[in-house]
């Protein structure tokens, strides 16, 4: 649809070829007009500028301009971030909290799609990534099995590794 901004200097043309006719018409009768009637200057041609740029402004608009993107391929990943803290000695879910965290870890990754790619991350004093993403179950089940409780929690840590693990090519947020 570009090619309709053709039309802009056409239309120039016109405005030309106008003020030209005008300007003879004046020459030949120039006895009968009186001296003012001719408007000198640059500012008798604003209107006309104006309505160009409005028409190459509506005809660029028509024209809808888009830009091809690459996005990057849809990858399914997801990072699960269990605490590994002393706090999950607690009893207060039974048998106690890392062994239900370890079984809805289990049952998450049971549910999955087989193409959904999963990585684990331990939150204790530190954080640390336990498990790279991967589709293989069995890698991820014995991850879990292997969660040895430590002092501290760490979750803020936690998060940055998960993320900087999904997203290795974005830049550092983090200072030196």
């Amino acid at each position: 649809m570009l090619w309709l901004l053709a039309a802009v200097p056409i239309a120039a043309g016109g405005y030309y070829f106008l003020l030209a006719r005008r300007r003879r018409s004046l020459r030949r009768y120039a006895r009968l007009v009186p001296a003012n009637a001719a408007e000198s200057g640059l500012r008798r041609h604003v209107p006309a500028a104006l309505l160009l740029l409005g028409l190459a402004s509506m005809i660029f608009a028509i024209t809808r301009p888009s830009a091809v993107m690459v996005l990057p391929s849809r990858v399914e990943t997801v990072m699960l971030a269990i605490d590994a803290s002393g706090s999950m000695r607690a009893t207060d879910v039974k048998p106690d909290r890392i062994s239900a965290a370890q079984t809805a870890a289990k049952t998450f990754i049971e549910e999955q799609p087989g193409h959904v790619r999963i990585g684990l991350v331990a939150v204790a004093g530190a954080a640390a990534v336990v498990q790279p993403p991967t589709d293989s179950r069995d890698d991820l089940v014995k991850a879990i099995d292997r969660f040895q409780l430590q002092r501290g929690t760490a979750l803020g840590s936690g998060l940055i590794i998960s993320l900087a693990t999904l997203l290795p090519q974005a830049p550092s947020t983090s200072r030196s």
